[in-house]
């Protein structure tokens, strides 16, 4: 009868431990931009209800802390264990609700529709990240990453908390089957069993791009060459 009530307290105990270390790690790392509390300062923007969820992407893809200021931070080696980020994290999350870091269970590709979340994609995320998430230039210096061997988990947050430039997708906007699908879909096809027979990609459009790309080039350099030659026999008539 009194095992539940147990559980439930070593439950809060170890909640409470994970809180205190991380905010230990939070002094040390990160306080010194945003702030003491998370409220944030004029070099870092305030945590306060950022969740969990953004603390794990950011600090598991080296992002923060930061290695010098500028138009985008770019993902670098972590160096922090999963365990510790895992305790910033809670600290985080104690300071005002937000996205939680999801369970495997939502970003693995069974139950996806790889169709569907190409579409998705090329609706929601091809802008900024190319068909195929080879990443892609914005303005001002900033630029949307390869999406090439980043982890699920870290793709399915990058959704939930919208990162750098990114604008965030919850669950009102993209549903967490939308997620997986999208997922999935940028699996198939930068999947170690995709074939790829190399060259220029040209963003994975297809025939249309390529062919223009021959037209316009190849056709151009044809020309180019014609022109070269032409003059070439003009002058040595000349002379």
């Amino acid at each position: 009868m009194f095992a539940p009530a147990d559980k439930a307290q070593a439950d809060e105990t170890a909640q409470s431990l994970a809180i205190d270390e991380g905010k230990k790690l939070y002094a040390v790392g990160c306080a010194s931009c945003h702030g003491t509390g998370g409220e944030g300062t004029t070099d870092g923007p305030s945590l306060v209800g950022v969740g969990a969820a953004a603390v794990d992407f950011q600090v598991g893809t080296g992002r923060m802390p930061a290695q010098q200021p500028g138009a985008q931070v770019q993902k670098k080696k972590n160096i922090y264990s999963q365990a510790e980020i895992d305790q910033l994290a809670a600290y985080i999350a104690s300071l005002g609700a937000g996205p939680s870091i999801p369970t495997e269970e939502k970003y693995r590709d069974e139950g996806a529709d790889i169709a569907k979340g190409g579409d998705l994609f090329r609706t929601n995320c091809a802008q900024c990240h190319n068909f195929t998430g080879k990443g892609g230039a914005l303005t001002h210096g900033k630029f949307a990453p390869s999406l090439e061997g980043v982890s699920a988990k870290h793709i399915y947050e990058a959704m939930q908390t919208g990162p750098q430039n990114m604008p965030s997708f919850p669950d009102t906007t993209l549903t967490e089957q939308n997620k997986k699908d999208i997922i999935a879909y940028l699996n198939a096809v930068n999947g170690d069993e995709t074939v790829d027979p190399g060259g220029l990609s040209l963003g994975g459009l297809g025939p249309v791009s390529e062919g223009l790309f021959g037209w316009i080039f190849g056709l151009g350099s044809l020309i180019a060459v014609a022109v070269w030659v032409a003059a070439r026999t003009a002058k040595a008539k000349k002379s």
